[in-house]
């Protein structure tokens, strides 16, 4: 059965596992809130003026609406219904008393952010924590867990709070352990995620990238900074960051040193993933994607990943470059053009290339034209940057993650027909080209299955090619004109009672079945399959 969006996966994050890693210093939920067991996916930002997007364990955060907004009590049920599974707010020091009561009718979590921490670095908190825990659910993802589990096992170890920074001084992870002492310059580095650009502290940093081991750094009374002490992060001999721990109650000895720089080794592969979360994390749901198509693979929690709600169809739509024309570019270019110019008005799209296409997953969609909309723009800008045209798949609608492998296979049927049919558009649905799909997969069956031809259609087609005659294309015409003589005779410029007497030719003189409209039908398909003697179908 497949995962339920918004429900817990068995390695999934949950909204509670999301408060529990950013710790209270940032996040907290309400006492009444219900709904932390739901899975949390990632930020999206409320905006008044726009439709709320479907969001399968999304986390809403409410920029510039007070909890005593109305707009925040009635979109909760509309986040719920839409996959949400917390809402974010400010106090902006009122009573949630309102607000809480609205989350817990609607089964959908509250959380509260810190007055001190700005939207943005809250956006970016999420996303560092979502996009690790994604890493690290994957079977070749390094390491044991990610950079907050890291900073929490070195701080239980040490007895002291600890931080992981990279070489900008970006804080990127932080051990959430009450029972450890602080200050306020963590405090500090916490909520800007970045330490504060003082001399000391770059002064120390200098000190410490060119030392070979772990420094002590001791109380400042200055500003009342706690002791620290402080390790290089390398991966081989080059620096890619920094762990501190606050030395509050006693100096780290030797032991603690040691289990600090056995860290740092841990510490660098984490480090190096956090640099390239966004490729990381492409590539993982690119791999989920290609299961999924070729239909292979887990659905567990797989809606809750693409953000496919359960109410909601899902598109996939193909890319790929049509033969001749020159040598195309390489699928790499097609993929990052397209994956780019989708993202921009799209929300959690995956892309993946297979054989000579392009995949791309349009998850949630509401709106009929919207997949059209962008798969002609991405295909003109495909064009307009790799120089070189691209055709488009669209399927039709399917909802779950088990409906991809059909949806693919439709979108396979229509790349086929438009790199074959001269007069099929660059972009197309299934319902655009219906009938030469339909022609196609028949031709395909007759080759397959090497169905043998009606005899008298057989025997019409060898005196075509053993005569030059052209009692194909003329019945082909015919049936065409739904069996209107004259426009017949106009379009193959001859007389009408030349064509008389070709239809007669063809039901008396050769035995083509005329007689009855599955006949007609029948013999018209023959016509239209049956390969000349050039290799082309029937087509006049």
């Amino acid at each position: 059965m497949d995962e339920l969006p918004g429900r817990r996966g068995p390695s999934a994050l949950t909204v509670g596992d999301l408060v529990h890693t950013l710790g209270t210093v940032v996040i907290r939920a309400v006492p009444t809130a219900v709904g932390l067991g739901n899975i949390a996916s990632g930020p999206v930002i409320f905006d008044p003026m726009d439709e709320l997007p479907d969001s399968p364990g999304g986390v809403l955060l409410m920029v510039g609406l007070a909890p005593d907004s109305p707009q925040v009590s009635t979109t909760m049920p509309a986040a719920a219904k839409r996959g949400y599974s917390a809402l974010v707010v400010k106090a902006r020091e009122q009573p949630l008393h309102d607000v809480a009561d609205a989350a817990r009718t609607a089964g959908i979590a509250l959380l509260v952010v810190d007055e001190a921490v700005s939207w943005r670095h809250l956006d970016r908190l999420i996303v560092s924590v979502t996009s690790s825990h994604s890493r690290n659910d994957h079977p070749n993802a390094a390491g044991s867990g990610d950079l907050f589990v890291l900073a929490n096992a070195i701080a239980t170890a040490l007895k002291g709070a600890v931080a992981i920074e990279d070489l900008d001084r970006n804080v990127l992870a932080y051990s959430n352990l009450e029972e450890h002492k602080v200050d306020r310059m963590r405090r500090i580095g916490i909520l800007a995620r970045r330490v504060p650009d003082m001399d000391k502290n770059i002064r120390q940093y200098r000190e410490l990238l060119l030392a070979d081991g772990v420094l002590h750094f001791p109380y400042d009374h200055t500003d009342g900074e706690l002791p620290r002490c402080a390790v290089a992060v390398r991966a081989g001999r080059q620096p890619v960051g920094s762990i501190w721990v606050i030395e509050a109650d006693q100096p780290v000895g030797p032991e603690g040193e040691t289990a600090l720089q056995d860290a740092c080794r841990l510490a660098a592969i984490h480090i190096l993933q956090a640099q390239s979360a966004v490729d990381v994390e492409r590539q993982l749901r690119a791999e989920w994607l290609r299961s999924l198509l070729e239909g292979h693979g887990s659905l567990a929690a797989t809606a809750t990943r693409f953000g496919m709600a359960a109410d909601v169809p899902s598109v996939v739509v193909g890319f790929t470059f049509p033969a001749g024309g020159g040598p195309p570019p390489l699928l790499p270019q097609l993929t990052t053009a397209v994956e780019q110019y989708c993202g921009v008005f799209l929300t959690n799209v995956s892309c993946v290339a297979i054989g000579r296409t392009v995949y791309v997953l349009f998850p949630s969609v509401r709106d009929d034209e919207t997949p059209r909309r962008v798969a002609t723009g991405a295909s003109k800008a495909v064009e307009a940057r790799l120089g070189h045209p691209a055709h488009a798949a669209i399927s039709s609608a399917g909802r779950g993650p088990s409906a991809l492998h059909r949806l693919r296979r439709e979108v396979d049927q229509i790349l086929a027909v438009i790199g074959s049919v001269d007069s099929a558009p660059s972009v197309a649905t299934a319902t655009d080209i219906y009938a030469q799909i339909l022609l196609t997969t028949l031709g395909r069956e007759f080759a397959r299955n090497e169905t043998p031809l009606h005899s008298g259609v057989q025997a019409l087609l060898d005196h075509d090619r053993a005569r030059g005659t052209e009692y194909r294309s003329t019945l082909c015409t015919y049936f065409g004109a739904l069996g209107d003589v004259a426009e017949t005779a106009r379009q193959l410029n001859i007389h009408p009672n030349t064509l008389r007497y070709r239809l007669r030719r063809a039901a008396v003189g050769f035995g083509v079945p005329l007689g009855y409209p599955d006949d007609i039908l029948t013999t018209w398909l023959q016509l239209r399959l049956a390969p000349s003697q050039d290799g082309r179908d029937g087509r006049p």
